[in-house]
């Protein structure tokens, strides 16, 4: 090890890997990378240059911050500068390799970015807490992240922006190191805008800057990121147009609605290595759905995170440092700075993590920062109890460090490259085609969960068992309150429960609303038929069909049907209940000034419940039907 830290840092090989990095990465431009993706920049990017951002995001598919848009549509400027963007049969080539540099080069500068960064904190690491690491330490860390090919993958060959985030992340970090935490706030509200999933860091981020800070350092990163929210905004500010934002915000929360997007993880587990062929709205545990306990789990794990952080018992106390911070609060001494940011980084990691590995509809790339967050959490790993830094005694953890680190790049290497040959098997690495197979991605799913288990275990010190198993307790105990109804068996509202997918031939799907309420709730606000009100169920328009995993939970399902109150004088359908493919129910038709009729409905043993409306074979006018009081008996 001691020859690779003298071999980094004479200034002739420093500059020979520098090359050799770069010239990696240009050499990857020209592939085509995850064509999709690039395909939307170009999408997005020219809508926004041509229309401007109000206009011209409305006309795609955009599903990234709105911010983000910017930076697309400043490709598509460059663009223009060399070729005409409205030249389609050379734009929209594949193999476009002009648009390709232009997309890919934010990712590379982004790569040197965080090589650039580790050796800021390497440099000044006495100042802004540290360890005071000999420099070849942190530059090898430093090139660890920047020759890796796992940083080369998502960036210079997938095209993804991943590190763009990450970095710009890192730089909030650096500035509330070095106590700017205003100029710290607007940065980190960039770093979200630019990649949403940086999002999950902000409680403990912004609780760090307020044990690191105080509360006026906060209140001050707080307004930071407030401002630079709705300046990042401003245009629909002015057009009054936030609901843009907005779902820009939370519209991926079911975008994709899967079990796992190829993120191998206890979902890819779970669905045999289908993760993207499975919905996540199928039953778990009782009736409550695979996203629901995911949601749950990740909420446990960021709790864990959250307490890693926390002073109080959580810090060693056989320092006086340490004991004047628990009782204090302030920062005096570096070993207290040290230990906070320890478990700073920690608790990012198991965020992280959590984020990756515990929730449904998780992207195969939603680990990446952790790769970066490793690297500066190991220099502080290696010297949590010195007070003083000996080569000596640090080399033999470093080296161990090293060796795990790269295992561990390794292992979600071959999540990532099978995520990206799983859909452009010919822009992969030829030779590791092979290696996707099923049972392969499952153990490594299994090893990565194992990772995270270990680094737990590192982290007992903090996470005391009562921690941990008050953590894992509190997500037990809500899915047990979700389960109620079935534990005490009673009966379940189908509202409940979320449809694996839900079809309306006229407005939407109503949750306890007529379908008119799609537009607008002045428009009608009750579930009623022949002016009989109901306060619970489900409106829709025929055709229309409803399917809903029940996992084989109840017996009965017992329902009211009818043509809403407010559905014209041709509404005319029928509703059909199928079980497994095989029809348990027909109402027969029914008209709109029919009273409603009631149906107990044998559903023993069925897992996929489908509820239907047709259209009583006159065409779907005034077709406003009502399925009430909806309920499973188990």
């Amino acid at each position: 090890m001691k020859k690779v830290l003298t071999f980094v840092t004479n200034p002739t090989n420093f500059q020979f890997l520098l090359g050799v990095a770069l010239l990696l990465r240009l050499v990857l431009i020209p592939n085509p990378g995850f064509e999709a993706d690039v395909a939307f920049w170009k999408s997005w990017g020219l809508a926004v240059r041509d229309f401007g951002i109000v206009k011209g995001l409305p006309l795609t598919n955009f599903n990234y911050p709105s911010p983000f848009a910017y930076v697309l549509a400043l490709m598509a400027d460059v663009y223009s500068f060399f070729a005409n963007p409205h030249n389609y049969n050379e734009y929209w080539n594949n193999a476009n390799v002009l648009f390709l540099a232009i997309c890919k080069t934010p990712s590379i500068l982004a790569d040197f970015g965080i090589f650039a960064v580790i050796l800021w904190i390497g440099k000044n690491a006495k100042r802004i807490g540290f360890p005071q690491l000999p420099m070849p330490f942190y530059t090898t860390l430093a090139f660890i992240y920047l020759l890796s090919p796992l940083a080369m993958l998502d960036g210079a060959l997938w095209g993804q922006v991943d590190s763009l985030g990450v970095v710009i992340f890192l730089i909030a970090n650096c500035l509330v190191l070095r106590k700017k935490p205003f100029l710290a706030g607007i940065v980190y509200m960039i770093a979200m805008m630019t990649k949403l999933q940086n999002m999950i860091y902000g409680p403990v981020f912004f609780l760090f800057i307020w044990q690191y800070l105080g509360f006026e350092g906060f209140m001050q990163a707080v307004g930071g990121a407030a401002l630079t929210f709705f300046s990042l905004n401003i245009e629909f500010v002015l057009n009054r147009d936030m609901s843009r934002v907005a779902g820009d915000l939370t519209g991926n929360y079911d975008y994709f609605p899967w079990m796992s997007l190829n993120a191998y993880n206890v979902w890819w587990i779970v669905s045999g290595a289908h993760g993207m062929q499975m919905s996540d709205k199928n039953m778990a545990i009782g009736i409550v759905n695979a996203k629901t306990v995911g949601l749950y789990m990740f909420a446990s794990t960021y709790l864990l995170s959250v307490l890693t952080m926390l002073k109080g018992k959580f810090l060693p106390s056989n320092n006086r440092a340490i004991q004047q911070f628990n009782n204090e609060g302030t920062l005096n001494s570096p070993i207290v700075s040290r230990e906070l940011l320890f478990r700073y980084l920690s608790g990012l990691i198991i965020a992280a993590s959590g984020f990756f590995l515990f929730q449904t509809e998780s992207h195969d790339r939603y680990a990446f920062p952790v790769i970066v967050f490793l690297l500066l959490w190991g220099p502080l790993w290696i010297t949590r109890n010195k007070k003083e830094i000996i080569e000596r005694e640090i080399t033999p953890l470093f080296t161990s460090f090293i060796v795990g680190y790269i295992l561990i790049t390794l292992l979600y290497f071959y999540n990532l490259h099978n995520a990206f040959i799983q859909n452009y098997p010919h822009n992969g690495i030829s030779f590791l085609t092979g290696l996707n197979i099923p049972t392969l991605t499952i153990l490594a799913s299994l090893a990565q969960i194992g990772v995270f288990g270990y680094f737990l275990y590192i982290l007992r010190r903090y996470i005391t068992t009562p921690i941990f198993a008050s953590c894992v307790g509190i997500c037990i105990l809500l899915i047990i309150a979700k389960d109620m109804p079935l534990i005490t068996k009673k009966p379940v509202y189908i509202t409940k429960l979320t449809p694996i997918s839900a079809t309306a031939g006229y407005g939407s799907r109503q949750v306890d609303m007529p379908v008119m309420a799609s537009f607008g709730f002045s428009k009608w606000g009750f579930l009623s038929t022949q002016y009989a009100f109901y306060h619970h169920g489900i409106g829709t328009h025929a055709p229309a069909r409803e399917v809903y995993d029940i996992n084989r939970n109840f017996k009965t399902l017992t329902t009211d049907v009818g043509i809403d109150t407010n559905g014209g004088p041709q509404g005319s359908v029928e509703f059909d209940v199928y079980g497994d493919g095989k029809q348990l129910y027909s109402s027969g038709l029914v008209t709109r000034y029919q009273f409603p009729r009631h149906a107990n409905i044998n559903v023993t043993g069925v897992k996929t419940l489908e509820l239907i409306v047709t259209d009583g074979g006159n065409g779907n006018v005034d077709d406003h039907a009502d399925w009430l009081n909806t309920q499973l008996i188990p």
